[in-house]
């Protein structure tokens, strides 16, 4: 959503803004996914970067590298994007994961 939304407010000749909105949006998504999730932050992140693939095959949401030349070209291009995206929300899904908290049990009984 925020990748559509910041897409839409960039001129078309803006291209570097075309690569960054979709990658900032999916930052933004895997980060609070992450952040959400109880564990496995890098994974809930790669989730926020499939389902923004999976909406632009569809093409309700903008490529971050806009296709343009013949049609390997233009097949390298999706390809590298979208791995690019996936790399991107698995990242930052694993950033913003909480943490686990040490197993030991040298605490308990304090205070007793």
């Amino acid at each position: 959503m925020v990748a559509s939304l910041l897409r839409l407010a960039a001129s078309p000749s803006a291209s570097i803004f075309g690569i960054a909105a979709p990658l900032c949006g999916i930052a933004v998504g895997a980060l609070l996914a992450g952040k959400l999730a109880k564990y496995a932050g890098l994974y809930h992140g790669a989730l926020v970067g499939v389902g923004y693939v999976l909406v632009e095959a569809i093409g309700l949401a903008p490529a971050p590298l806009e296709p343009a030349g013949d049609r390997l070209a233009e097949g390298i291009l999706i390809i590298a994007g979208d791995a690019l995206l996936l790399a991107v929300a698995a990242l930052a899904g694993w950033i913003a994961a909480p943490r686990a908290a040490s197993s030991s049990s040298s605490g308990t009984g304090r205070g007793r």
